[in-house]
């Protein structure tokens, strides 16, 4: 349960860092997440696009068990796509869409990575699987906000890295300060 304000305070630091964007590319990343999760629960669920996704990272990086897991590759082609349309010039006209389709990998990965951890694991508790998952999500969402770094120029890695330190001492503080002080004082 320690990793737990860890994962916690990654989340909360990358969603200040899309929340400090500009509003019109905010909005294109949460329509993009939101979008996958509606289409997930009630039209298609991927699961044939995440497995090939997977298993093109899994024969690239073969030194490196998890890669499949923890490297969105949808979401990282996407990016250097993106930095290719940068540099011929034609980014501006088409980055709504490019911040759309990053969010939408980025939520397909993520919730059909949880979702094929959690059915590996075949104990009653699942404890393997929040610790597995929150390892990778806290890895996942470091690569991501490196690569939004490269393609959107407001994102700052220094200020999420920052905001990380911050969420997490702040959690852990209330955390020992709810387990111990206010417990020894009653």
């Amino acid at each position: 349960m320690l990793i737990l304000p860890l994962i916690i305070a990654f989340f909360m630091a990358f969603e200040i860092q899309v929340l400090s964007l500009p509003l019109k590319k905010a909005v294109w990343i949460f329509w993009g997440a939101g979008t996958y999760v509606t289409l997930n629960l009630f039209v298609y669920d991927f699961k044939s696009v995440y497995d090939f996704g997977k298993s093109l990272v899994e024969k690239v990086i073969t030194f490196f068990q998890p890669a499949g897991y923890v490297v969105p590759i949808y979401s990282v082609f996407l990016m250097i796509l993106y930095l290719v349309a940068l540099v011929f010039g034609k980014a501006d006209a088409f980055q709504p869409y490019f911040l759309f389709a990053i969010a939408f990998t980025i939520a397909m990965h993520l919730v059909l990575t949880a979702h094929e951890i959690y059915e590996s694991d075949t104990s009653i508790l699942k404890a393997h699987y929040f610790l597995t998952f929150g390892a990778i999500f806290i890895v996942s969402l470091c690569i991501i906000a490196l690569l939004f770094t490269w393609v959107i120029s407001e994102y700052s890695l220094i200020a999420f890295i920052k905001s990380v330190v911050a969420q997490t001492s702040h959690l852990y503080k209330y955390v020992f300060k709810t387990l111990f002080i206010d417990s020894a004082g009653k």
